[in-house]
């Protein structure tokens, strides 16, 4: 086999190598959160009422303020399946979030209602 091939090979494997590692490294210090949106209301009144209507429910419920409009949240966790069956027994919308590992639900909601995640 001629030299040119071999480098060749060896570039391409070694590029694809490098791939991977970036890929699959940098997704270490990340987890994903599943966000089920019931609501989005420009009276607090009204997400008051949402928020109670999900306690009696018996769901835990979260909110948070984004420009001018309040966001209500049924359930935030880490589980893809239990979001989905959460999304079999409440009308709404699931959304993904990636962020840092050590990041809480508070600093979430946080974030979301600065406007820093992609909502």
């Amino acid at each position: 086999m001629k030299f040119e091939i071999k480098v060749t090979i060896i570039g391409l494997f070694f590029s694809l190598i490098c791939m991977g590692m970036f890929t699959y490294v940098s997704s270490f210090g990340q987890k994903t959160y599943y966000v089920y949106q019931v609501g989005i209301y420009k009276e607090e009144k009204n997400k008051n009422s949402k928020l109670n209507e999900l306690k009696e429910d018996g769901y835990k419920g979260y909110s948070y303020k984004k420009d001018g409009q309040f966001y209500v949240l049924s359930m935030i966790t880490e589980n893809h399946d239990e979001i989905q069956k959460h999304s079999q027994k409440v009308k709404g919308i699931i959304k993904e979030y990636v962020v840092s590992q050590n990041m809480s639900t508070t600093q979430l909601l946080d974030e979301l209602a600065r406007g820093q995640s992609d909502d």
